[in-house]
């Protein structure tokens, strides 16, 4: 997956979201097709001793970044992680692929020592699937199923603490998983990938930013059965980058390479709402007014954010103030275009 650091329900609801391209039913999650990482990019003014406010910048930018990269390897491992985890116990015949039921119960399990992951699940070649996950509001976590059991349609069911079945809350009649992006793209990458970042749909999802790390599933003959994924939300991110205290006036923002915000240290959301569509936003347009002019001065000076290839330690000038900036691209091993 790439990245760009910087510093600087109801049935009809559930009907909507699932219209977005990579599917909550299935576990998909983390941008990785992955747009990717244009930065970390640090902003601090100072007035006095050049060499020492150069030193000073220096080493808190290096600091941030460093911290920032630690935390992005160790949140978007996570669901690699689980994905591989699943993937051995189907392959030790732990999991039961058409057990579909059971399925339902472990990733309902698997979520409870997993909250920052939102969705887990898989689909078949057959267009079968199971998962498990927290997308409507006031229900906790669901199972769904797609069987000849439940009539060939989508069934998402309420649990109660053990994470049993209770009731049938919401039915899709006319749901394909092969159909998704997050499934056809894994059987063409052949080998785990990030989905491309995505918004959620719906009243109460609006504004909902994910990423999924999806896999195929192959049998022992190397025969493709499915594909496996789980979903990540990102505003996690944000959280952890509001939590950061490098300097008073100090911003940090992710970005993928087409300039869209993945999360900043900001209050501003990394998206906004038109006509209760959540539209993600471009760092070029934000109304943070360091982070906009920070990504202003990066497009101006390197033509796009996709020339960012090395890290990079610069400044410039925001109404007579000096603003130091390091831009750091960060990916890891799953970062895949289709």
């Amino acid at each position: 997956m790439k990245l760009s650091k910087a510093i600087a329900t109801p049935k009809e609801q559930a009907k909507q979201f699932r219209g977005i391209p990579l599917r909550l039913v299935l576990v998909l999650p983390f941008v990785l097709q992955v747009v990717g990482a244009v930065g970390l990019v640090g902003y601090l003014s100072f007035k006095n001793g050049q060499e020492a406010v150069n030193d000073l910048a220096d080493r808190l930018m290096d600091k941030s970044s460093n911290l920032v990269s630690k935390h992005l390897d160790n949140y978007l491992e996570t669901p690699q992680k689980i994905n591989q985890i699943n993937l051995d116990a189907i392959a030790l015949g732990l999991l039961n692929l058409k057990d579909f039921k059971t399925a339902g119960h472990y990733f309902w399990k698997q979520l409870q020592a997993y909250p920052h992951v939102s969705y887990m699940a898989y689909a078949l070649t057959t267009g079968e699937y199971a998962g498990a996950g927290k997308f409507l509001a006031g229900q906790g976590v669901t199972i769904d199923e797609l069987s000849s059991a439940t009539q060939w349609k989508s069934y998402t069911y309420a649990t109660d603490s053990q994470g049993n079945r209770t009731e049938i809350v919401t039915v899709y009649d006319d749901y394909d998983p092969k159909t998704e992006n997050w499934y056809k793209d894994a059987i063409k990458a052949g080998k785990p990938i990030w989905s491309s970042v995505y918004n959620w749909d719906g009243e109460n999802l609006a504004g909902y930013i994910s990423i999924t790390a999806t896999s195929p599933i192959y049998d022992r003959k190397h025969q493709l059965v499915g594909v496996i994924g789980v979903d990540l939300l990102l505003a996690s991110i944000s959280d952890f980058l509001q939590q950061l205290k490098i300097s008073p006036t100090a911003k940090t923002f992710i970005v993928e390479r087409d300039g869209l915000l993945i999360a900043s240290s900001s209050t501003e959301k990394p998206f906004t709402l038109v006509n209760s569509v959540a539209k993600r936003l471009s760092a070029l347009n934000s109304s943070d007014e360091q982070i906009q002019a920070t990504a202003k001065y990066l497009q101006q000076k390197f033509g796009n954010f996709q020339a960012i290839k090395d890290k990079q330690k610069l400044d410039f000038q925001l109404q007579s103030k000096r603003q130091f900036v390091q831009v750091t691209p960060w990916k890891d091993e799953f970062v895949w275009i289709g």
